[in-house]
Order: structure tokens, then C-alpha cells, then sequence
């Protein structure tokens, strides 16, 4: 446990941990998720020759008795699509495929977002670490000069006592800070369906990205409603197929051929209703339609608002933190020669602390608005 909490604590600064791009890459590739999903493809290939390959003809032989003679007679049927038919039920196994893609996008899609917040978490966790691990060294020192000036009288027994607690809440912070760094690496590993534990590094930052891509969710659902309009325009027809036949026949006196088609009549089903619920579903296909793309429209501008106004924040902050760290310098040293008291000093190192606490989790914000867009923009698809 030891050298996994030490591997945690130093996987963000040194120089061989695995880079996020690498991580993803690998979890990508090996995800089983992901190549199950992609066998999807093969499956709606295999559906749409399914539904192309044309029925089988029947074959009729009987023999007959006559008085003093055998006859027999023997016959062919084949059904046949009307025109049109073929080229709809093409358009159904085009669909099946162009919706099996989408999904397999999707898939991709969700599965890179969902993998890259949880390394945002990862990497909060370890940011926060890191920070515990800097908050204990200064208790420390803090601790070791108040022992210094107790032991030469110009400091009290108290506030010794104050230092010695601080220490020792610094060091308790540390340890949950450890906790929260491996509870978040191993969602994090598990999610990725990595089974070898592996240093990763904490410091990445993502990237808006500009390029705009059909959104995921949206391709889906335009697939799934090109699919149902394929799927409904076939079940709309009348008449599907005929059977056209021949036959011989042989009897005692005469032989007998035939040939002819066998056409239904659409005389009571005419498929009226079923036309009227395309027609239905058509519009509500477009209205649902309409209606995502506007919500992911208003969601990418309220995304960019949220991001731009968390970096102008980001920036004060880390501006303040420049002074907070040199404050911090000039009252640590102060604090030696006894110029100034112990509860100033805790004052200044929890202003800095703080400050530097909220970089963190502006940039993790930062992050996680910045993957949203970048889903929503289809960057994930391939």
C-alpha cells in the first residue's frame, strides 16, 4: 500500500508516467465494450442480406388414378416482387448499416467522454494531493522553527501546542487526500477496462475544439429516423409480391399446360391507416429532430459562456497566487526571527492553500465544460 500511495503521489511530475493521449489511446483500443460494439456492423450487414435475398420457389408433384391409367401433374411457383420493392427493402439494408455506424459512434463517443471526466477526477484528486503533500511540508517547517524558538523562550507552550495540532491536521488531510487519489484511479482504471496498474500523468488540460462535427446523438437519431421512414414506406405497400406459376399435367387423354400469376387483392386491407401514422411519425421525426438540435445549439453557447468566464476567473486566481506565495516566503522567514506570531503566519499559509485549492478546481470545471463541448461538437465520433 505504501508504494502504490508514493506511485500516486508522484505519477503527475515524473518523467515516465503515460500521458492522457496514450491512456486513452490504449483503453480505446482494448476496450471490450467498444469491440463488441463494433460487431454491430457485421450484424446489420447480415440483417440487410436477410432482408434483400428473395424467397425460395415451390415445387408441386402429385400422380393421380384414373380407371385403367396414372396421370400426374407437376408444378412451379415463384413469387416475385413488385416493382420497387427491391429498391426499398436496399434502402431498409443501407439504413440498418448507416444506423449501426451511428451507434457504434455513440458508443465511441460516450465512452471517451465518460473516461475523460473521470481522468478529470483523477487528476483533482491528484492535484489535491500534491497540494496536501506541500501543505504538510510547510506545517512542518512551521512546527520545526516554533520548536526552535520554544526551546530558546521566545515562543510559548501554547502555541507551540497550536503548531504541533496544525502538523498533525495537515498530516491527517494528507491521508484523505490519499484515499480520494486511489479511490479515483481506480475508477478510473476500471472504467478503461485496464487491468495493469499504470502511472498516469495528472497535468493534462483539454482543448476546445473548433472544428464542428455532426453530433453523435443527433446522427443517431436522424439514422433511427431515416431507418423507421425505410422501414414504414416497405409496410406501406399494398402489394408486395405476386406469384407467378406454371404447371403440366398429364392425363390418360390429353396433356394439359398452364401458366398464370397470382395477384392479391387489396380490396379490404388498403394500408390507409398505416399511411396516415407515417405521415405522423414523419412530422414528429422532424419536430424531435429540430428541437435537439436547437437544445445543442443553446447548450454550446451557454458551454463557451461558462468556460470563458471559469479562465478569466482562472487567471485572477492564479495572479493572486503569485502574491499569496511570496507573502507566504517574507512571513515564514519573519516568523523565525519572532517578528511576527504564529496565528498570522496559519492565516497567510490557509490564504495561500485556499487560493491555490480553488486553481484546481476551476481548471477541473474548466475541463469537464470543456469535454461536454467537445462531445456535443462530435469530436469524439472517429
Amino acid at each position: 500500500m505504501t508504494k502504490r500511495l508514493l506511485g500516486l503521489a508522484l505519477c503527475s511530475t515524473i518523467s515516465w508516467a503515460e500521458s492522457f493521449e496514450a491512456f486513452l489511446q490504449q483503453a480505446v483500443t482494448q476496450s471490450p465494450y467498444l469491440q463488441v460494439s463494433a460487431l454491430t456492423m457485421d450484424q446489420a450487414r447480415l440483417e440487410g442480406n436477410k432482408l434483400t435475398r428473395y424467397d425460395n420457389p415451390t415445387v408441386q408433384a402429385e400422380v393421380s388414378k384414373f380407371s385403367e391409367q396414372n396421370g400426374y401433374r407437376f408444378g412451379f411457383n415463384q413469387p416475385v416482387r413488385v416493382w420497387g420493392v427491391g429498391e426499398d427493402k436496399e434502402r431498409i439494408a443501407r439504413s440498418l448499416s448507416t444506423n449501426a455506424k451511428a451507434n457504434i459512434a455513440v458508443e465511441r463517443s460516450r465512452f471517451i467522454k465518460e473516461l475523460s471526466l473521470l481522468y478529470v477526477d483523477y487528476a483533482q484528486a491528484q492535484n489535491n494531493l500534491n497540494l496536501a503533500n506541500e501543505e504538510l511540508k510547510i506545517a512542518q517547517s512551521i512546527n520545526n522553527v516554533s520548536k526552535e524558538r520554544y526551546a530558546k523562550g521566545s515562543l510559548s507552550k501554547a502555541l507551540l501546542l497550536q503548531a504541533d495540532v496544525a502538523y498533525a491536521d495537515a498530516l491527517s488531510n494528507r491521508l484523505e487526500h490519499e484515499k480520494e487519489a486511489i479511490k479515483s484511479y481506480d475508477a478510473l482504471r476500471e472504467y478503461a477496462g485496464l487491468s495493469e496498474e499504470i502511472a498516469i500523468d495528472a497535468d493534462y488540460n483539454f482543448i476546445r475544439f473548433r472544428d464542428e462535427k455532426l453530433n453523435p446523438d443527433l446522427a443517431l437519431l436522424t439514422s433511427e429516423n431515416d431507418l423507421k421512414a425505410s422501414q414504414t414506406k416497405l409496410e406501406t405497400r399494398i402489394i408486395e409480391s405476386i406469384d407467378v406459376f406454371t404447371e403440366y399435367e398429364k392425363e390418360p387423354d390429353q396433356n394439359i399446360y398452364r401458366a398464370g400469376v397470382a395477384i392479391p387483392l387489396p380490396i379490404f386491407n388498403t394500408k390507409r391507416e398505416e399511411k396516415s401514422i407515417q405521415e405522423l411519425q414523419i412530422r414528429q421525426n422532424a419536430l424531435l429532430l429540430k428541437a435537439q438540435n436547437e437544445r445543442l445549439g443553446l447548450r454550446k453557447k451557454s458551454l463557451i459562456k461558462e468556460i470563458t468566464s471559469l479562465e478569466t476567473l482562472l487567471q485572477k486566481r492564479k495572479e493572486n497566487l503569485k502574491n499569496a506565495q511570496e507573502l507566504l516566503g517574507m512571513y515564514q522567514d519573519a516568523y523565525a526571527i519572532a517578528n511576527v506570531n504564529l496565528l498570522e503566519l496559519y492565516e497567510i499559509k490557509n490564504r495561500r492553500i485556499e487560493t491555490q485549492q480553488e486553481i484546481i478546481s476551476l481548471q477541473s470545471q474548466i475541463n469537464r465544460s470543456t469535454i461536454e463541448y467537445n462531445y456535443l461538437q462530435g469530436a469524439y465520433n472517429e
